[in-house]
Order: C-alpha cells, then structure tokens, then sequence
C-alpha cells in the first residue's frame, strides 16, 4: 500500500467523527469551564456509542 493510499485511508468519516469527537472532548474537559454534569455525562454516552459503533462493525467487503 502506498504513502497516498494510507493517507486517504484515513481521511473517511469514521476518521473525521473520531478526530472531531475525541477534539471536543478535549477541549471541553480542560478548557477550564464548568459545564453541566448532565451535558458532560450525554456527550461521554454519545462519544462512546459512536466510538463503539465504528471500531467494533464488521469491515464491508
């Protein structure tokens, strides 16, 4: 496989969701505020459904 072929390999939604999310989660954790446990606690739940989702669903063939 080659250096291009990875590199778009990365670049797919399942990438993107997981970069975004996990980037979010980051900056809501030590940006300092004080956000609403409920908010944190929906967003964790959400966070790791779609994580689950992506790493754990069978490669389409």
């Amino acid at each position: 496989m080659k250096l291009s072929e990875k590199i778009a390999a990365l670049i797919d939604v399942k990438s993107i969701v997981t970069l975004v999310m996990t980037g979010a989660l980051v900056v809501m954790l030590f940006s300092g505020s004080n956000p609403p446990s409920e908010l944190l606690a929906l967003y964790c739940t959400s966070y790791g459904a779609v994580i689950t989702y992506f790493f754990t669903r069978r490669k389409e063939t």
